[in-house]
């Protein structure tokens, strides 16, 4: 007997169940997605991360270099109270930068769902995410990232080999002949030719831990020649005339922030989560450089006052034992943090090549190729443009001034620009006036370096 049919439209379950309230039922998993939130630190993967400890060593080794040694060279154009005063003022503001723009870089992962993101990435997010009149100008602010970052680590590299080259000239014409500097610089990128060509920054880790030994080894031996004759305290400046301010600026700028190497440590970390933080990896690392910087900054103007050059290794004696050691540990610390620095610009131009030719043939000989034509571009540089300080004033105008104040304000500016700025949008307040601080002492900081570089590449050349 075949049952009956059910009519078509009744419920199952007889006319009764027509008067039962209608469930539904969400799957577990549905009702999950509804409150996650995408985290890309549990997404991201790194062939070979940095521990913290690694991580705090290369930051180190980021920013402590030929910057600290010219502190001096900044207190003498601030005098000891603007100095100490401007040098706190100035970590707080590049510290608080990093952390915003890391903070961007991290809402710009979760926005498109992606473990990690370039800086020129994140730029180019933030303009499609910003106002409808900005979105086309996306692709081309991430490519201007990526040149202002490649210029910037250029020019850092740049100001390594001219101080390497320098510190080694004095010691050869001590005992040799005196050749000309430039020698001293193609000798330099010859035997970096091989340590360039490390293309895993855990790898370069032992090398920065015994550039960080030679540093602080030779930073150690030179406190005898800034504690031995004091003179009188009295006669040097507590503060100078305003006007010469933006000279400390650049180099105090140039010596406290690295930011395109503070990135990519940040991006190989096993435990990103760990860097950021009151007690994180980047606040202890910039306490302790700080500490640093102020104390050669301090004890190099008192030690050496007006006569300070733009290094203080170049103050010390060139006939004794000693100060040939101090000046072979530091010079040697500061030519072994090349590779790490290299090391960024080659992450920045590869970063979208990689994404988008993982298949391709010779890439990793591609690679090999920019990273020698980098290393003989920096090295011709510093042939052309052998003054240490000017250069070293263009590299921390430049970098402060884009990286530190003006791409974390715009990225912040335009992520915040759909969802609100705060109470009296105090965020849009914050971010103007970081782009106005970075724009005027750019401008300024730049200019002055450029005009002092120019005439001394026109001396460079009417004497070859």
């Amino acid at each position: 007997m075949e049952p009956k049919q059910q009519d078509q439209g009744q419920k199952p379950g007889g006319p009764e169940a027509q008067n039962e309230p209608l469930t539904i039922v969400i799957p577990f998993s549905q009702s999950m997605t509804s409150f996650y939130v995408y985290n890309p630190y549990e997404k991201r993967s790194v062939e070979v991360p940095l521990t913290n400890c690694d991580a705090f060593i290369s930051l180190l080794k980021c920013v402590i270099g030929t910057g600290i040694l010219a502190m001096p060279l900044a207190f003498r154009c601030s005098g000891f109270v603007v100095g100490a005063v401007m040098s706190i003022l100035l970590m707080i503001l590049l510290t608080y930068s990093i952390h915003l723009l890391i903070a961007g870089m991290t809402e710009c992962c979760r926005r498109r769902e992606v473990p990690q993101v370039s800086m020129p990435e994140a730029v180019r997010i933030a303009y499609e995410e910003g106002p409808k009149w900005v979105n086309c100008f996306g692709r081309a602010a991430g490519f201007l990232t990526t040149c202002v970052l490649v210029f910037g680590q250029f020019l850092l590299c740049t100001v390594y080999l001219v101080f390497v080259a320098k510190n080694f000239k004095e010691i050869g014409d001590y005992y040799g002949e005196r050749y000309s500097e430039r020698y001293y610089v193609l000798g330099a990128c010859l035997i970096l030719l091989p340590l360039f060509m490390i293309r895993r920054l855990k790898y370069l880790v032992p090398l920065n831990l015994v550039s960080n030994f030679l540093l602080y080894a030779g930073f150690a031996l030179i406190m005898y020649y800034l504690f031995s004759g004091l003179p009188d305290i009295n006669n040097r400046e507590l503060a100078t005339p305003p006007a010469e301010w933006i000279e400390f600026f650049a180099i105090a700028a140039f010596s406290l922030t690295a930011v395109g190497s503070m990135l990519v440590v940040e991006a190989h970390m096993a435990h990103p989560q760990s860097y950021l933080g009151i007690f994180g990896v980047l606040n202890l690392a910039v306490f302790f450089i700080l500490i640093s910087n102020m104390f050669f900054g301090i004890m190099g103007y008192w030690r050496f006052g007006e006569s300070v050059h733009a290094s203080i290794t170049l103050n010390i004696p060139k006939n004794e034992i000693l100060s040939q050691i101090i000046k072979v540990c530091i010079a040697s610390g500061i030519f072994l943090s090349y590779p790490l620095n290299g090391f960024v610009v080659i992450t920045v131009i590869f970063s979208d090549y990689t994404k988008t030719t993982e298949r391709r043939k010779h890439q990793t000989l591609i690679e090999y190729i920019v990273r020698i034509a980098f290393l003989i571009l920096t090295g011709a540089v510093a042939v052309g443009v052998p003054n240490l300080a000017a250069l070293t004033e263009l590299e921390g105008a430049f970098s402060l001034s884009n990286l530190n104040l003006l791409c974390p304000a715009l990225i912040d500016v335009f992520l915040n620009y759909s969802k609100g700025y705060g109470r009296l949008r105090w965020k849009l307040i914050r971010d103007i006036l970081l782009i106005l601080i970075g724009l005027i002492f750019g401008i300024v900081g730049c200019t002055v370096a450029m005009i002092q570089l120019i005439h001394d590449f026109r001396t460079t050349l009417s004497s070859m």
